[in-house]
């Protein structure tokens, strides 16, 4: 069975891209704000989050504290995906509990590694790799 992770984006064209690049590893859910995200919890839980900052209702920093106050999601891994450059809101990802800051435009390869280094650090099963030659 395929990890699961949420995407939480308000941008289609770029969720289209990240999950081509991810689902022949992972099931991906697509979700466009914080609404989204706290339904599909309560649904299932995600083996990792991937938040945008800049999203329509609560922010990424306040879905990333709602999610670490979540009964059984305190340790799921949650990844800042952000066209932000700030470096306060680099900042601000490790005071709201973020695992990793990753900038827009990003590179496959990059995203493909980062994800599987929170999986493999909380101890997700992640099926093996794909080759990331390309796309970059």
């Amino acid at each position: 069975m395929k990890p699961i992770l949420y995407m939480v984006d308000d941008e289609t064209d770029f969720q289209t891209i990240i999950r081509s690049w991810l689902e022949p590893l992972y099931s991906i859910v697509a979700l466009k704000d914080g609404d989204e995200l706290i339904g599909a919890f309560k649904t299932g839980r995600p083996d990792l989050v991937m938040l945008d900052l800049k999203l329509p209702g609560a922010d990424g920093f306040e879905l990333c504290r709602r999610i670490r106050k979540t009964p059984g999601c305190e340790r799921v891994p949650v990844l800042f995906l952000t066209g932000s450059h700030e470096f306060a809101d680099y900042r601000q990802n490790m005071r709201a509990g973020g695992n990793a800051y990753i900038t827009k435009p990003v590179g496959r390869r990059q995203l493909l590694a980062v994800i599987a280094d929170l999986l493999q650090e909380a101890k997700v099963v992640v099926p093996h790799t794909v080759d990331t030659g390309g796309g970059d």
